[in-house]
């Protein structure tokens, strides 16, 4: 069995053609719909967390730029005090 990370990108899809070959046109319809939905699950958890990363990156932003005007103010106040 291949453990490596990557081991999807060495499926064996002859191997798999061949047995999909086999079964039932029931059986491989049955198949091949929830493969279809789950990858469709998946873009979804994909879609989801890629908005998520940007609505992070966004408070990200506004929190540097907050740090930012924050710093300038303790600056101007320290320079004020002497």
């Amino acid at each position: 069995m291949n453990t490596n990370k990557n081991s999807w990108m060495c499926m064996d899809f002859k191997g798999l053609i061949d047995h999909y070959q086999t079964l039932p046109k029931s059986e491989l319809i049955e198949k091949l719909v929830f493969k279809n939905a789950k990858l469709l699950t998946q873009e979804n958890v994909i879609e989801k967390l890629e908005d998520e990363q940007k609505r992070l990156e966004e408070i990200n932003q506004g929190h540097q730029k907050l740090n930012g005007e924050l710093m300038k103010e303790m600056k101007q106040s320290k320079q004020g005090e002497k």
